[in-house]
């Protein structure tokens, strides 16, 4: 692998350094599976599927400003792998989602990560804009994440290169939807165009950090101030 993947934190979401080794490497159980036959994708109705007329869960998310696409290659046994990925991140900088495709030679296969409060027998949902949904199945869950991973192929690179949204529904423990969206503009791009290294993406990664730390230092001193202000008015 490029990197090994750090432990996820405990609290069930992802930290900003946990999304760097995601991008670039595969568990140790994800990565046995792409050399072994990796459970291809499911038709939709196979999986669990929101109740008809329900009502669209909320964006996770929505409003916040979300990473774009990048694409990391590297060598892996001796033979070039490149991942492709998006996240779906919280107002915190935290991941709630990633979807990443994976491509070793002539292999393609997309794997999902969730937060591992979902329920595991369905699996997720993959869709592209108003598209028939394929269900992906989990591969392994953690206290940190849950992942999917399903093997697909260019039929399916070529309407994500043509679609809008992509969107990823899991199931909650009781049983309700919850989706994740993104956006699909500048996919091409990055599938298309050449693949940073390793240690290009851990620099990148690593100044988003110190601009999201930056960022919540300046909100907590604002807070402080805004507390300090009102005690003093009373």
């Amino acid at each position: 692998m490029f990197l090994t993947r750090k432990p996820s934190s405990p609290a069930g979401f992802w930290t900003t350094k946990v999304l760097v080794a995601a991008i670039l490497s595969i568990a140790a159980t994800t990565a046995e599976a792409q050399d072994a036959p990796a459970p291809a994708a499911q038709p939709a109705q196979e999986a669990a599927a929101p109740a008809a007329g329900a009502a669209a869960p909320a964006q996770p998310g929505a409003g916040v400003a979300q990473p774009e696409w990048e694409k990391v290659c590297g060598n892996v046994k001796e033979q070039q792998e490149c991942h492709i990925s998006r996240r779906r991140v919280a107002a915190t900088g935290q991941a709630l989602m990633q979807f990443m495709i994976i491509e070793r030679g002539d292999k393609k296969l997309i794997q999902i990560a969730v937060p591992p409060v979902a329920l595991i027998q369905p699996g997720v949902q993959v869709k592209i804009d108003e598209n028939q949904p394929t269900g992906v199945k989990f591969v392994v869950c953690t206290p940190g994440e849950c992942l999917a991973l399903g093997e697909i192929n260019t039929d399916f690179v070529a309407g994500l290169k043509k679609g809008n949204d992509l969107i990823v529904t899991m199931l909650n423990p009781q049983g309700k939807p919850v989706s994740f969206d993104i956006s699909l503009s500048g996919f091409t791009a990055s599938y298309d165009g050449p693949g940073l290294n390793p240690a290009e993406a851990q620099a990148r990664q690593q100044k988003l950090e110190d601009e999201l730390k930056r960022k919540a230092d300046t909100a907590r001193q604002q807070l402080l101030n805004a507390q300090q202000q009102t005690s003093t008015t009373q």
